[in-house]
């Protein structure tokens, strides 16, 4: 086996860091737990859009739909869900466009949300977002067993 060494000064890294502090910080995150996100399970959250937009898949940069909302109160306030729809490259692109279409339409931002090129829906998307950015909250259904994994059930003013 062949091991590779990456040319990192980890004596001037050493020398730029408060290791005692970093050590003590270490050692409060393993009493605290491991630091992991905890699984959100299935239920109605209050929430507030943190992110939207086109961006490409880990794997292959393929055009996605992603969305990430914080959670407002309750036993997981200020978690995050998240929402991702890959929407060229699929078994069936127009299918996944028009699930993307109808769900971007259920934030109900003021925007008219429709399909004509990808980079056009690329734009729309981050129209959308700034209609809603502080101005609109939600009230949705999470499950991430399900295909829409966020459901929007009801809107209201951020204010």
């Amino acid at each position: 086996m062949e091991v590779l060494t990456m040319a990192i000064d980890f004596d001037k890294i050493n020398r730029s860091v408060d290791l005692e502090g970093l050590r003590k910080d270490v050692e409060n995150a393993s009493e605290n737990g491991t630091g992991d996100f905890p699984t959100i399970p299935a239920g109605k959250y209050e929430v507030a859009l943190v992110s939207l937009e086109i961006k490409g898949t880990k794997k292959d940069n393929r055009p996605m739909l992603a969305a990430s909302f914080k959670i407002l109160s309750g036993e997981y306030k200020n978690q995050r869900l998240f929402m991702n729809r890959v929407i060229y490259g699929t078994k069936d692109d127009g299918r996944m466009i028009k699930s993307a279409v109808g769900w971007l339409n259920t934030l109900d931002s003021g925007v008219d949300v429709a399909f004509q090129d990808y980079k056009q829906f690329a734009d729309l998307v981050m129209d959308v977002a700034e209609a809603i950015d502080g101005k609109i909250e939600y009230a949705v259904e999470y499950d991430d067993s399900q295909f829409n994994s966020i459901k929007i059930t009801e809107v209201f003013d951020a204010n």
